[in-house]
Parts: C-alpha cells; structure tokens; sequence
C-alpha cells in the first residue's frame, strides 16, 4: 500500500483563487519596467567606456572591450532593446573570437561601437535601418582575423 504524503504547499496551491501565471507576470514585467531608466543610464555608461577605449586603442586592454559588450549585454537583456542587444552581442563575440585567436583588430570594434551608440540614440527601435545595420555588423564581424 502506497501512502501520499500531502505538504502545507500542495494543500495551499489546490485550494482556489490567488494569481493566475498571467497576471504574475505582468506585475513582475511593470515591477521590472520600473528600472529601465536606470539600467539604461549605465548601458549608456558602458556604451561610453566603449568609446573611450577606441580612442585609446593601442593603450587599451582588449579584454575591457569584452568585459564592455559583455555589460551592455547582461543589462539590456533585461528589457527589450532588439538592435542594441543584438549589435553588443556581436561585438562581444567577436572580441572573445579576436582575443582567442591573438588577431585583434581595433577598426572593426570601432564600427560596432559607433553602432552601438546610433542604435541607443535611436531609442533601441527595430526597423529596416538597424536591420541594415546589424548585417553590416555582421558582414564586420565576418571578415576579422578571428
């Protein structure tokens, strides 16, 4: 004879009412909603650390430039931002690929991240221009020593 054990949860989550799945991912989504202005204002910081190493190039650790692409990444995964995640993906893997292959190009960093920086001045909108865009990424990406 088997017995079923029965916990406090299992009774507790068959009784009716509380929150359906929809409605408590709408409120985590508003909750989340709360901080983009926030979490922007630091994609933007490291959007500009980006820059600054560009500038910097030769001087500038390669690894940093990973470690940037990477930050825009983990922040702006969190809401949607369409090209940008898209484009910052792109420079990352292409510095890791780059960095792995000790073939490290500054130019093509440079084209990704002035891509970075129009697609956050444009608000982070999807549209044929930064669909163009991204498959010049791409095409940059593509043609590195990596």
């Amino acid at each position: 004879m088997t017995t079923r054990i029965q916990t406090t949860l299992a009774q507790q989550m068959a009784q009716p009412g509380g929150r359906t799945l929809a409605d408590v991912e709408r409120r985590a989504n508003e909750r989340l909603g709360r901080h983009k202005a926030e979490v922007m204002v630091e994609v933007e910081a490291a959007v500009a650390g980006l820059e600054g190493l560009c500038v910097a190039q030769p001087a500038a650790p390669a690894a940093e430039v990973y470690r940037l692409a990477t930050r825009v990444l983990d922040l702006a995964g969190f809401f949607e931002t369409g090209p940008l995640f898209d484009a910052g993906y792109s420079l990352a893997d292409m510095a890791d690929r780059m960095a792995a292959a000790d073939a490290w190009e500054w130019p093509p960093v440079q084209v990704h991240v002035q891509a970075l920086r129009l697609i956050l001045n444009a608000g982070c909108e999807r549209n044929a221009a930064t669909d163009h865009l991204l498959a010049g990424l791409k095409a940059v990406a593509g043609k590195t020593g990596a």
